[in-house]
């Protein structure tokens, strides 16, 4: 297992289990979270991940702009990756699930993707989900 720490984003990646976790050590600005994105981006294309479980839980509501990015930046990935299922971990704050939803249901039309994704309030319930068969 190996992990890379930044000012506001650890990430840890299980080869063996070929799982990338993200956790986002506190709140980020639009820049720091575009950056934060695009290093997960490039880790789950480099090491051909097929589980994420990203830990949202200290991040507010994403701004507008930065959902339409993450949508163009996310889109095409989730198409051609060996991504399967992704697992979000965050705070019950309903707008911040329902941002997310929001943004998926766009991604599955526009890119007809066939990866998996639900959030969790719970890292456990997350795991447990991303390890289903």
């Amino acid at each position: 297992m190996s992990s890379e720490v930044h000012d506001f984003l650890l990430l840890t990646l299980d080869k063996e289990e070929q799982l990338l976790r993200s956790t986002w050590l506190r709140n980020v600005t639009s820049d720091e979270y575009r950056e934060g994105v695009t290093l997960m981006k490039n880790y789950i294309l480099h090491h051909k991940v097929s589980f994420w479980l990203t830990d949202s839980r200290l991040l507010d509501t994403i701004l507008f702009a930065d959902q339409q990015w993450l949508k163009r930046e996310i889109g095409p990935l989730l198409k051609s990756s060996s991504l399967q299922r992704i697992a979000r971990v965050l705070t019950e704050d309903v707008f911040n699930y329902i941002w997310l939803e929001n943004i998926i249901q766009q991604i599955r039309e526009e890119y007809e993707i066939t990866v998996e994704l639900a959030q969790f309030s719970s890292l456990e319930a997350a795991f447990d989900w991303l390890r289903m068969e």
